[in-house]
């Protein structure tokens, strides 16, 4: 019997509206895939209501997350980002039951069928991503506080927000426990601390990757991000936090994934909304389409200029 494929999130109690987003825009444009994809969340925090919630959105397989090796769990590093985010460690012994384990972060909006992914990267080398876009930080030295001289830091950075893994990826036996055992002896150099170690992990193991199309993974930085006129991105990222859906601006295609979450019940989100976005509701200035992923004046002031001057060329006369 071929073994299935499966896509991986990692989530705390904290974001599971935004877990919810991910599915609910999944289970909208995926419906063929999912019939033989299973969806998988590792947690942290979740009460048994919780996982019952997810699952009336899609059948969910859960599992309670453990980091493997003992560690300094109050380094800023497990603050800031949190020990799910090395849950992704766990997929290189899941493909004995897998052949592909997509991994998504969960700040992300489906937007499209992943079955291209699925079938169209990862039988090379056994890994794909797509490279990080963020301007002037596009070497994997960004991932570390000192460069690493036993590596090559000049070498591109891969974005681990998207990562297909494949039971070809090789060494995939000796993964897992390296990639831990390497985040807690690294943790005091690390800054983005599992794509800093997967990054080196490619070197250390001679691990070519396959580079996903930047619509697989598209992040605030690419201009594709807020261009009302695509249809073809399959997974919007809002990593970086200052950009995020539910805070930034208002985000038309993110908006209603998340009243329907709301709809159902679901615990309306705590994070401070910039004052960009409390305007817009105030005065229900969303029902025009100028303000629709419109840049926030305050924080992003040239970029809401250019914004401004292309509108009417970009979108009027479309």
């Amino acid at each position: 019997m071929s073994k299935k494929n499966a896509i991986f999130f990692s989530c705390n109690e904290r974001f599971i509206f935004t877990l919810s987003v991910a599915l609910l825009s999944l289970k909208k444009y995926n419906q063929e895939l999912l019939k033989n994809t299973d969806v998988l969340v590792y947690y942290q925090g979740f009460t048994q209501a919780d996982k019952d919630f997810l699952n009336r959105i899609l059948p969910c397989k859960f599992t309670e997350y453990h980091f493997a090796v003992e560690t300094d769990f109050n380094n800023i590093n497990f603050k800031h980002f949190t020990q799910l985010t090395f849950a992704r460690y766990e997929i290189f012994d899941l493909l004995d039951t897998y052949r592909k384990v997509l991994y998504i972060d969960v700040d992300v909006m489906i937007g499209g069928d992943l079955s291209y992914i699925f079938n169209n990267f990862g039988d090379k080398s056994g890994v794909a991503m797509c490279k990080d876009t963020q301007k002037g930080l596009t070497l994997i030295t960004k991932n570390f506080v000192k460069p690493m001289p036993q590596y090559d830091m000049t070498v591109p950075c891969y974005n681990a927000g998207v990562t297909l893994f494949c039971d070809n990826i090789p060494h995939r036996r000796e993964l897992r426990m390296w990639c831990y055992h390497k985040t807690a002896e690294w943790l005091e150099n690390l800054v983005c601390p599992d794509q800093g170690v997967v990054n080196v992990m490619f070197q250390e193991f001679g691990i070519q990757v396959e580079v996903l199309p930047d619509i697989c993974n598209c992040l605030p930085s690419n201009p594709k991000y807020l261009d009302k006129n695509r249809h073809d991105v399959l997974i919007y990222h809002c990593a970086g936090g200052g950009v995020r859906f539910w805070t930034y601006t208002w985000n038309s295609l993110w908006q209603p994934f998340y009243q329907e979450y709301l709809a159902m019940g679901g615990k309306p989100h705590t994070d401070k909304e910039h004052a960009w976005l409390k305007w817009i509701k105030k005065f229900n200035l969303q029902r025009w389409a100028f303000f629709d992923r419109s840049p926030d004046p305050q924080m992003h002031p040239a970029r809401f200029i250019k914004y401004v001057l292309a509108y009417p060329f970009k979108y009027w006369f479309k």
